[in-house]
């Protein structure tokens, strides 16, 4: 069956063509959005050959952004690989997930993003490229759970040497995390993992009277909640199906490590994690809550989740024109730079994320997933209708319902419409997009 523009694959042995019939209209206009975005297509026809599976994220015009339109960031292949997985087009997410595992760099990590139609970034030229613990935790996740998903291949088949390849690149990603572990017993991110390598702030360019991206091209010792949430579920699941027991030990210490260090009784959920020096950054982040609380319910805290739900409702809850859901901060400035503050809200500088009618799919879209772990369908449910009005006639969900240039972009994304996907289908009894994150 012709799935990809110059491309025809074959469902594997076992495999039956995934059909968007039965799905509900939001959820199949969402799917298709999502096949249209992987490369090869209309935006990107002759990607760079090891990029090609992978998905433009954003839909950005090539005359306004003719660098950036056509970038593909690994958390957004990550998921969407998950969602394709959940409406059982198995085909085009190992389509995706095949090339990830081409990405591996020599230390075993991935880039945050790449272009798709070219090679940046590469080991000699990766000006601005980051990596981030927790999207490398991603692909692993996703990897694995395809590679995992029953039945089991059958020796000797194309199916089991696939599996071999996913698990493989997994656990080679399990061990770059591994390097990131903080091991000292007298620091408060004892076990926790850092945040990777690379840096960028944002800066005023008095001379060319813009806003700058500046590029530590480094290694970055801070710590993210957010990054060793994901890296545990990665590397719990992981050790649990390889009986990896350095893998496993290490998924342990994070779990024990996040309540620990980085809950907070005051705010009611977790930090958003810690600085090069070890000192805690107490910023409220929506994911620090939804992520969290599903974290907590993974670990059996309903009491904390509770409170982590609550949380978000407490401090990041937004309305946009007839959007509802959340807000990605609190009351922490938009821009920590004065300058670049002053040059995007001039009357205001300070304003703070709080002050902005914005509301953040993917988030709002990770609550109504806690919500409904905790038996909350009808929560879940208003929040999923709260994200409707962001979902566009092409089926693509806006990824903010604002855009607020550098942080949010109100354009469909591939993160949106992924998380629109594994909510829909969790909330219809799907057992894959039910088994995500738990």
């Amino acid at each position: 069956m012709a799935l990809w523009v110059g491309m025809t694959v074959s469902p594997l042995p076992g495999q039956t063509p995934p059909s968007d019939q039965g799905l509900p209209g939001h959820i199949a206009a969402a799917k298709r959005w999502l096949e249209s975005r992987v490369t090869p297509n209309r935006v990107v026809p002759s990607p760079d050959a090891s990029r090609r599976g992978l998905l433009v994220s954003y839909e950005l015009s090539p005359a306004v952004q003719p660098s950036g339109y056509h970038r593909s960031a690994t958390y957004d292949d990550a998921v969407a690989a998950l969602a394709f997985l959940a409406t059982g087009d198995h085909d085009r997410a190992a389509f995706t997930l095949h090339a990830l595992t081409r990405l591996l760099r020599p230390d075993s990590s991935v880039w945050f993003t790449y272009n798709t139609a070219n090679n940046w970034p590469t080991e000699r030229d990766h000006e601005s490229a980051l990596v981030r613990a927790g999207t490398v935790s991603w692909v692993g996740y996703a990897l694995t759970l395809y590679a995992t998903r029953p039945p089991a291949p059958a020796p000797g088949t194309a199916a089991e040497r696939e599996r071999t390849l996913f698990l493989s690149t997994a656990k080679q990603l399990a061990h770059y995390l591994m390097s990131l572990q903080v091991n000292d017993s007298l620091d408060p991110r004892d076990g926790l993992l850092r945040l990777g390598y690379g840096w960028i702030t944002l800066a005023y360019d008095t001379a060319a009277h813009r806003v700058v991206e500046r590029y530590r091209d480094s290694p970055v010792g801070g710590v993210s909640t957010e990054n060793n949430i994901a890296a545990w579920f990665f590397l719990r699941r992981l050790g649990a199906v390889s009986g990896d027991r350095a893998v496993s030990g290490v998924a342990e210490r994070i779990g024990r490590a996040l309540p620990a260090a980085a809950w907070s009784d005051e705010l009611g959920q977790f930090i958003e994690g810690f600085g090069d020096d070890g000192t805690s950054d107490p910023a409220k982040a929506l994911d620090c809550a939804s992520l969290g609380a599903l974290f907590l319910l993974a670990q059996g805290d309903t009491v904390r989740a509770r409170r982590a739900l609550a949380a978000a409702e407490r401090y990041y809850a937004s309305r946009s024109g007839s959007a509802t859901g959340y807000r990605p901060y609190a009351d922490q400035r938009v821009y920590g730079n004065e300058a670049v503050g002053r040059f995007f809200f001039p009357e205001r500088p300070q304003t703070e994320w709080r002050e902005l009618p914005v509301v953040w799919s993917e988030g709002s879209l990770q609550v109504a997933l806690a919500y409904l772990r905790l038996g909350r369908r009808d929560e879940a449910r208003r929040l999923l209708d709260g994200v409707d009005p962001l979902q566009e006639r092409t089926g693509g969900v806006r990824y903010a319902s604002l855009d607020v240039p550098h942080e949010l972009a109100d354009v469909a994304s591939v993160a949106g419409s992924a998380w629109l996907i594994l909510v829909g289908r969790a909330l219809s009894g799907d057992p894959l997009a039910l088994e995500v994150l738990r």
